[in-house]
């Protein structure tokens, strides 16, 4: 099945490459995106400050909701030059770094007139940065301090943005991907709200990297190849957006040529992308094969060569059911229902296949099927898995 393009929401590249690109609808985000907007919306009308922080895995959402919320207001404030934003990235910073990019943001406001030789001595760095956020308070000015990253940072220069913002017409909003130092877990109480942000469920990560997909291609895209990438994310990673983009970014070349990227190739890609999984390593993967018997060899061998000889992403319970009866036959084994469940659950238990969740998005069961699920893809590359068959073949 082909994703066809939605012409009036094509952006281009940008919608993948730059990573402060905000869609312009935020899915399944709908609740946190209200509540944001509410929150920083009343806050800049009377002028009081806050400090939030929103936590979650890298890739998961939280600068983008930010990012979204933000631009809302800019477009619906009768007076947009009410507020200033500042975003700062705050990974692999020392204090002085973090507070010389806050006033090198700062310099870029038409209101301030800020001499940067002298504003960036380490010595009179905090000073200047009360000063010009005072210049921007008396010119009625309402501030955003957007900390990016904030556990690269130590807690206590982190304290201090937080104890000033308390102080005058400043809201500092923070995002958080993990806790690296056990001291940051004290500086959470410092903030008026901390939203914690949960994961996709599948159909949700599909549909988010499907509007990814429209947004970045003219041309038509094959549904099956968003569907292997969100099965991948939730097989080897946590299912968040950031990573399917990651995975998109890597096969632009391809895809932007409207060229068929084959499975065999995706996976190779996806490699660079995902940590090793809890299944086998090749080594170890021959020598399991090796001890298997000759139906399971001879099993395994056709379904690499299905996968090799076609540019599916997935293969059918029903077309493993009819791998498992030409081996059979190739053998003259008689056939055994029980027998192919059980050569399945190993071939699934040591990394080989996995059940997609696709299944359950498009609510597709098979009455009496056997495997109890229609959709199954390759976690190797089925190449990979011709050369470790073909190598068992040659010990035999």
């Amino acid at each position: 099945m082909i994703c066809k393009p939605n012409y009036n929401l094509y952006v281009g590249p940008r919608a993948i490459f730059d990573v402060n690109y905000v869609p312009p609808q935020l899915l399944h985000r709908k609740k946190e995106q209200q509540s944001l907007h509410s929150i920083l919306r009343d806050s800049l009308y009377d002028k009081y400050s806050l400090n939030i922080i929103y936590q979650g895995i890298q890739g998961i959402g939280k600068k983008v909701i930010v990012n979204k919320v933000l631009e809302d207001l800019q477009l619906e404030n009768e007076n947009q030059d009410s507020f200033r934003t500042i975003k700062i990235d705050c990974k692999e910073k020392n204090p002085e770094e973090l507070i010389g990019s806050v006033l090198i943001e700062m310099n870029k406001f038409q209101d301030l007139d800020f001499n940067l030789n002298s504003i960036l001595n380490p010595k009179t760095l905090w000073n200047s940065f009360k000063h010009g956020c005072e210049k921007l308070h008396k010119l009625n000015k309402y501030i955003f301090l957007i900390f990016n990253n904030v556990e690269h940072l130590k807690p206590e220069i982190l304290k201090k943005f937080l104890n000033y913002s308390k102080e005058t017409k400043t809201t500092v909003i923070s995002t958080i991907n993990m806790v690296l130092r056990a001291s940051s877990l004290d500086i959470l109480s410092e903030f008026d709200q901390k939203q914690k942000l949960n994961y996709f469920s599948y159909n949700e990560l599909y549909s988010i990297l499907q509007q990814r997909f429209s947004l970045t291609f003219l041309h038509e895209i094959d549904k099956e190849l968003i569907e292997f990438i969100t099965d991948l994310i939730f097989e080897n990673y946590v299912p968040v957006p950031g990573k399917g983009v990651e995975l998109l970014r890597d096969i632009y070349p391809i895809l932007k040529e409207e060229n068929v990227i084959k499975q065999s190739e995706l996976l190779e890609i996806s490699q660079n992308q995902f940590e090793p999984s809890g299944g086998i390593d090749e080594f170890s993967m021959l020598t399991y094969i090796s001890e298997e018997d000759l139906l399971t060899i001879i099993f395994l061998d056709n379904l690499s060569n299905q996968f090799i000889n076609k540019y599916n992403y997935y293969i059918t319970s029903k077309e493993l059911k009819e791998l498992y009866d030409v081996s059979c036959e190739s053998l003259e084994y008689e056939k055994n229902l029980q027998e192919f469940k059980n050569l399945i659950e190993m071939i699934q238990r040591i990394g080989i296949i996995s059940p997609s969740r696709k299944s359950i998005l498009e609510k597709k069961y098979i009455l009496n099927d056997p495997l109890n699920c229609v959709y199954y893809f390759m976690n190797v590359n089925p190449s990979q898995l011709k050369a470790i068959v073909d190598a068992v073949f040659g010990q035999i």
